[in-house]
């Protein structure tokens, strides 16, 4: 795969990407953390059949998935209050410098279970020690869960 690299004053940074069999896939990172995707059209490689528009927050969700380092799935289940109170599913990636360390979330976010293998582990303690695979059931509003998230995918 090829990258290349485009500052567009004003706009933010284009980066295109060619894969070995020649589709080609642009990104334009905003200042504002957004991202605009497009994805170029086979016939005419200078031409884009499509583009779609992320915010900074879906285009942290889209960068979990292709790095599949860190998931954060929502629970399924009855609707949270208007607060924005959410329940989340967080896994523990192999690289993280939490794994063998004492659970430790950060205000704001509440870990309620850890899913290890087939075994639930309800209401960890402080002193729990974390292990890659875990997956952590947390509640809070959404820039806990996010700090949480960050803290997890930190590496060792």
């Amino acid at each position: 795969m090829t990258l290349e690299r485009i500052g567009l004053p004003g706009v933010g940074v284009s980066h295109l990407l060619t894969t070995r069999d020649g589709a080609r896939l642009g990104i334009v990172v905003r200042p504002d953390g957004g991202r605009d995707l497009a994805v170029y059209d086979p016939a005419d490689p200078d031409r884009a059949a499509g583009t779609v528009v992320l915010c900074a927050e879906e285009a942290h969700l889209v960068a979990d998935v292709l790095h599949t380092m860190v998931t954060l799935d929502h629970v399924d289940g009855p609707r949270m209050p208007a607060d924005g109170v959410r329940a989340v599913r967080v896994r523990v990636p192999a690289g993280s410098g939490s794994v063998d360390r004492p659970l430790a979330a950060p205000d704001g976010a509440e870990v309620v279970a850890v899913i290890r293998g087939a075994r639930v582990l309800p209401h960890p303690g402080p002193a729990f020690l974390l292990r890659a695979g875990d997956v952590l059931i947390a509640v809070g509003g959404p820039a806990a869960l996010a700090r949480l998230h960050d803290l997890l995918a930190a590496p060792c």
